[in-house]
């Protein structure tokens, strides 16, 4: 991502500690019954690679944007599991193990959609490259084992596992708001470059996936919540990593910046509203 590396540390501070607090709080077999819950999964499949590229392109169809932009919201259609998800999915007390279990889907479905549909709407004249190494290693690094040692502290060292959690999802919390505010410059340079279409586009399509994601959610309101927020947020570093390794049009780039920009506060008013909703009715 074009961001300094004080943000890119930031940002990578937050994926860590967000994983291991999951680790701490959940474990495999948790996650693995979640996505076994097949009504709940076949939902959120649903909401995420069928609805939300249906949104995308009755949005572009309407609203006029750049070609630039238009293309970056189609490609996001089909790109869920983005990892900024884990900062407020896991925000809905007792459903840890839904909200990692659904990234985990997520991402690797994004993986296999969101490359195969950039080829066709790209039009690039080639073959659309991923970096699946580097993907890889990313996800490694930053996601897979910051879950696995949480985990392991929470078999071993129960205790330490309870002490832990509280102060790690504080810093990372922490860290990402520093990460937004550090970054919301260069966020704020590629909303004005795109123009007030994008603006309204882009906004348009995380209200309704959101929205999308809380109906399909069933009658548990802290699903509903999860599930509102992983199919709105998308996997911006995978398209990202897509439309830097295949084009050289600056404005693709500004484009999933400016998705970025405006993908933020409207989940964390959600969050903060489920909260609230949480402590007045006690649950």
């Amino acid at each position: 991502m074009p961001f300094e590396l004080t943000v890119q540390i930031l940002i990578a501070v937050f994926i860590v500690l967000a994983m291991f607090c999951v680790g701490l709080a959940v474990t495999t077999t948790e996650i693995i019954a979640a996505i076994q819950d097949r009504s709940k999964t076949a939902k959120a499949l649903l909401a995420n690679i069928v609805v939300a590229p249906i949104i995308a392109f009755i949005i572009v169809t309407l609203v006029p944007m750049p070609d630039a932009a238009a293309k970056v919201l189609l490609i996001l259609g089909f790109a869920p599991g983005g990892i900024n998800a884990v900062q407020f999915s896991t925000k809905s007390p007792g459903y840890l193990a839904s909200a990692a279990g659904l990234l985990f889907v997520m991402s690797l479905a994004a993986l296999v959609l969101a490359p195969f549909a950039a080829h066709f709407i790209l039009d690039a004249g080639g073959r659309v490259a991923v970096p699946y190494g580097e993907v890889a290693l990313r996800a490694g690094l930053l996601v897979v084992w910051p879950l696995i040692v949480g985990m392991l502290v929470r078999v071993y060292t129960p205790d330490l596992a309870e002490k832990l959690y509280k102060p790690a999802m504080l810093i990372s919390t922490l860290s990402f708001i520093a990460s937004v505010l550090t970054s919301m410059a260069l966020r704020q340079d590629a909303l004005g470059e795109l123009g007030t279409g994008t603006l309204v586009g882009y906004l348009a399509f995380v209200l309704i996936t959101m929205a999308v994601g809380w109906l399909l959610g069933g009658p548990e309101r802290g699903h509903r919540q999860v599930l509102a927020v992983v199919t709105n947020l998308r996997n911006v570093g995978l398209v990202y990593v897509i439309v830097d390794a295949c084009c050289s049009d600056p404005s693709l780039h500004m484009a999933v910046l400016a998705f970025m920009a405006l993908m933020v506060p409207p989940n964390l008013i959600l969050t903060l509203y489920s909260a609230f909703w949480r402590k007045k009715h006690g649950g």
